[in-house]
């Protein structure tokens, strides 16, 4: 076994065990959440399906769609994220992206409601983010957030995180941890700079 088909079997498993990992740590509850990873050297992606919670997906749940939106693989029936959409946009414009992580944690998710970048409130932050901006709020799976996230993506060139409104945070990483941590650091900077608005 060698190149594609060796890539896809390693990121299945990889895709798997990130995604338990934000359910674990508190990122995404429920059956929220979306995320994805482009085999390298393609145009093909894997997405977590719609339906299973993060905390539950295994390997072989995860889906193969080409930038199209075309489902290549699915063994066990199951129909990709409804927002499949917004991640393929994110692959199609930003070839420098490999991982795609829509998560809902609550600190981040309030901040969006703002309908304001996230306050970089920590050295880290700024160095690494360097910036957070939002997109407006629309119905998952629509027409109208992919379009929110398309110009987000065109307005703020380079971006790593997204806040969007109502629904949670967008990070885009050159790999599937890269992706986790960033989302992570959203969060915990939103919690920091909630903490710090009611410190007199």
């Amino acid at each position: 076994m060698r190149g594609r088909e060796a890539d896809e079997i390693s990121l299945r498993r990889e895709l798997a065990e990130i995604s338990r990992r934000a359910f674990n740590r508190g990122l995404v509850s429920g059956t929220g959440g979306n995320i994805s990873a482009r085999i390298p050297d393609t145009d093909q992606i894997l997405i977590t399906p719609s339906g299973v919670s993060l905390g539950d997906v295994e390997p072989e749940v995860n889906i193969l769609l080409n930038l199209e939106g075309v489902v290549l693989d699915s063994s066990l029936g199951l129909k990709p994220s409804k927002e499949s959409s917004f991640h393929l946009a994110v692959y199609r414009l930003r070839p420098d992206v490999m991982a795609v992580a829509h998560l809902h944690p609550p600190y981040a998710t309030a901040y969006s409601n703002k309908g304001r970048p996230l306050p970089l409130v920590t050295v880290s932050s700024r160095v690494v983010l360097k910036e957070v901006p939002w997109v407006e709020c629309a119905l998952p799976g629509s027409r109208e957030l992919y379009d929110f996230v398309c110009e987000g993506l065109k307005k703020h060139s380079g971006v790593r995180a997204m806040l969007m409104k109502e629904h949670g945070v967008l990070a885009l990483g050159p790999d599937l941890k890269t992706a986790f941590y960033l989302t992570d650091l959203v969060e915990d900077t939103a919690k920091i700079a909630y903490i710090a608005s009611h410190i007199s």
